[in-house]
């Protein structure tokens, strides 16, 4: 069973599939026009500025303290560990809203953040701790990027697909200022500085939140099967009948009845019917995490795509990007600046890619996908030459491919995904992807400790390589299929 707002979204779809093709082929208007998500993407940049300052000066603060490659890889794993979160979360937010997570999640942040900070100027560096505080950081992360992410779709109705992907596209313009502040700042504030400089950018969205934009207070839908509507209210009435008028519907709650005098209900009248709603909703049976993954299975755009960045969550995850900080670092002997100004770099051509396809008028995934994973791979065989050039061309040459395959992937879900299912389904993708890329700093490090670096990147490169045979055996996914509809609940009722 499709709710009414599915239903509309999805459109209409023929058997042939004439209407998922229609819905491929639609062009949405510029979310940039609209003043409310230019104010909305103005709080989000201030914590994404926020966000980049933290994940680029903590890998480095752990290379200044203890040298070691595992820790740096660990303290990015806190990211994909906190994507075991993920389906709670999004049940949440399809059954309760968003609301609740946006603000939980903000202050979740700040208050893991103080609490490393405060470890880190007492002299606890111990790498438990650390992780420890990364982990509660970024589940805090998890459940703001979840509420906005699962609201964007009715908070920008005109334009869902191109607002996720110009508020993917933002998030990575925003993270170029974090390495360009760690490298214009870490002379006169340190590491544990620009820790603190992070702090106040968790409350920005708040802000943002107390002017009045943020998601609309929506009833979640009701989880039973809609009642069918008596013959009285289906009967068609013909020309020249008028339908019959239905009684005034009695008040528990005071007012007043059509033509009748108003009146103030008491307060205990007031109370019960409170109690009453309370009630209705708790027991209600909770959404199901089982629709969103039914929702996956039913689109074969969404399941290879999943296949596919799951591969490359765990090839060229968190553990790549800590091999190339430490490469930086330790092969090429740059200093933490200088290894800032390389991440800028690799930042920027990221941007590069992701603006390529969220910034096209109409979204054809089969394309940037294939070519960004061909760009990723090609880069990675790259950087076993020993030159300089060559090595950074493959960097910013990755970073771009990897970029528009993030931006081809997340408006993907926006544009396929049912409404309904949106917060169940991407909270299942990313603890599939979150658990894949835990597998990234184990076999990373691993592979470097037996082979060394450049012998590294040449077997991740062929690796990616499997995607692009995936990609190209499930060509035939991509032909224009009927959108899946929100899976039917089953009841007891007859």
């Amino acid at each position: 069973m499709t709710d009414a707002g599915t239903a509309e979204e999805a459109g209409s779809v023929t058997p042939d599939g004439a209407g998922a093709h229609a819905a491929d082929e639609s062009v949405e208007p510029n979310p940039l026009a609209d003043r409310r998500f230019l104010v909305f993407a103005a709080g989000n940049a201030a914590n994404n500025v926020g966000e980049a300052l933290y994940a680029t000066a903590l890998p480095l603060l752990a290379y200044q303290l203890t040298d070691s490659l595992v820790v740096m890889a660990w303290l990015a794993a806190a990211v994909p560990v906190s994507d075991l979160f993920a389906p709670a979360l999004g049940a949440w937010a399809d059954r309760r809203g968003v609301r609740g997570l946006i603000v939980q999640g903000l202050l979740a942040q700040a208050g893991a953040a103080l609490a490393m900070n405060l470890l880190l100027l007492g002299g606890h560096s111990a790498p438990w701790l650390l992780f420890l505080c990364a982990v509660v950081l970024e589940t805090g992360g998890l459940a703001y990027r979840t509420g906005w992410m699962t609201g964007v779709p009715a908070q920008f109705p005109d334009c869902p697909v191109r607002a996720r992907g110009t508020l993917n596209s933002l998030f990575l313009a925003t993270t170029l200022a974090g390495p360009l502040l760690v490298a214009a700042l870490l002379p006169w504030m340190g590491y544990q500085g620009l820790l603190w400089l992070n702090l106040p950018t968790f409350f920005a969205p708040l802000v943002v939140w107390a002017v009045g934009v943020r998601p609309a207070r929506s009833a979640p839908a009701s989880p039973h099967k809609t009642a069918p509507a008596s013959p009285d209210e289906t009967a068609p009435v013909s020309p020249g009948e008028t339908a019959p008028a239905s009684a005034p519907a009695p008040s528990h709650e005071g007012g007043r009845t059509e033509g009748g005098p108003r009146r103030a209900a008491p307060r205990w009248v007031k109370r019960r019917a409170a109690g009453a709603q309370a009630r209705a909703g708790a027991e209600a049976p909770p959404s199901r995490i089982r629709d969103g993954w039914d929702a996956i299975r039913q689109d074969k755009r969404i399941s290879v795509m999943l296949v596919a960045d799951m591969v490359l969550s765990a090839v060229c995850g968190t553990g790549l990007t800590s091999l190339i900080v430490y490469h930086l670092r330790h092969g090429w002997a740059l200093s933490g600046q200088q290894a800032g100004l390389a991440i800028a770099g690799m930042n920027v051509a990221s941007l590069v890619g992701n603006l390529l396809v969220s910034q096209r008028r109409r979204l054809r995934p089969w394309t940037p996908m294939t070519l960004g994973v061909a760009a990723r791979s090609v880069a990675l065989i790259l950087m076993i030459v020993p030159v300089w050039p060559v090595f950074m061309f493959a960097v910013v040459l990755g970073a771009l491919g990897q970029g528009a395959v993030m931006a081809t992937v997340v408006m993907a879900r926006v544009r396929y995904l049912p409404p309904g299912v949106l917060g169940r389904a991407s909270g299942l993708i990313w603890l599939l992807t979150g658990g894949a890329a835990l597998l990234s700093p184990v076999f990373v490090s691993a592979l470097d400790d037996v082979v060394g670096t450049p012998p590294t990147f040449l077997v991740l490169g062929i690796a990616t390589t499997t995607v692009l045979l995936h990609l190209r055996l499930t060509r035939a996914a991509w032909r224009p299929v009927p959108r899946p509809q929100e899976p039917a609940r089953r009841t007891n009722e007859p």
